[in-house]
């Protein structure tokens, strides 16, 4: 992993995904590094030789050309991209680092960059949500879903990606003639998703573009069929319908989204624990956790003195 300090300067937020072969993903690594601390982007990028995953912050021009520099520098005519201005910042720092795998579904022989699911756009997306021959699969985690979801999806229970393939497959009972169209945040687990179901022979499967972000930003309010915040990977925790921060924070202690509701909670300790993992934290966790918020919020004193 390589890092930058924050700028001084953002407004912007640029998320982007592209399933390909990168033989070298420590040379990419380097140059986008080099590339976004020339630029004062902020962030994280998650390299694999399967492709590469990132979410940046920074000015407008920088974070667009940021994405035409990836685009030139793997050759490729098209990433899924999405911009938004950002109302808080998102990120503290710059990280750019390599995997195994960019989004980890924990399988070798899924390659998103040879077949996946057909992509649909918004408005296409709201038919198959109203058809009721369509299964509908929320391809994200259960802290994930609890804050917000679409009309009629159905989720698969998961506490991690990993656990996905196992229990689609139950969902789905192994009918292949079944049509299925998946979603998620930004659109990259979607697309891992769906190249595991064709890769099953599934022939009917298909995934909305860009993902939840996207399909937010694009459709207007009164023909939405979403419900709630969605959860996003960044310091804002969650957007609302309109993209804007929404009322939530990040449990330090087990990282899922606490409303307002759940902070009034006994067991909630900011910087710390919350109601889903104070039960569940050992002595020598939850004294980890409290010394870091202490050395945090030591920081912050220093900073604004």
């Amino acid at each position: 992993m390589i890092t930058a300090n924050k700028p001084t300067t953002h407004s912007f937020t640029a998320s982007f995904y592209h399933f390909l072969k990168i033989s070298e993903p420590e040379h990419l690594q380097a140059a986008l590094t080099n590339f976004c601390v020339g630029h004062r982007l902020i962030g994280t990028i998650v390299i694999a030789q399967e492709g590469l995953n990132g979410s940046v912050e920074g000015t407008l021009d920088a974070v667009k050309n940021l994405l035409i520099f990836v685009k030139d520098h793997l050759r490729i005519e098209r990433m899924t991209t999405n911009i938004v201005k950002s109302e808080i910042p998102s990120f503290k720092r710059l990280k750019v680092k390599t995997r195994k795998e960019i989004v980890s579904i924990g399988l070798k022989d899924i390659d998103p960059s040879i077949h996946s699911g057909e992509h649909v756009s918004h408005h296409q997306w709201n038919q198959l949500l109203l058809d009721p021959e369509v299964v509908v699969i929320d391809t994200r985690n259960d802290y994930e879903i609890d804050i917000g979801t679409f009309q009629s999806a159905t989720r698969p229970k998961t506490q991690n990606f990993r656990e996905f393939p196992k229990k689609v497959e139950d969902l789905l009972g192994g009918n292949l003639e079944t049509p299925v169209a998946m979603f998620c945040t930004g659109g990259i687990r979607c697309e891992k998703a769906s190249s595991l179901l064709v890769e099953k022979g599934y022939k009917k499967v298909f995934q909305l573009d860009g993902g939840i972000l996207s399909y937010l930003k694009t459709v207007e309010p009164e023909q939405s069929l979403w419900q709630g915040d969605c959860f996003v990977f960044d310091d804002r925790v969650a957007v609302n319908e309109r993209l804007e921060p929404a009322n939530y924070e990040k449990c330090h202690g087990c990282r899922k989204p606490l409303s307002a509701i759940d902070r009034e909670s006994p067991l909630f300790e900011y910087g710390i624990a919350c109601h889903h993992c104070s039960d569940a934290l050992d002595e020598e966790r939850r004294a980890s956790l409290q010394e870091r918020h202490k050395q945090t919020e030591l920081a912050k004193k220093r900073k604004s003195n």
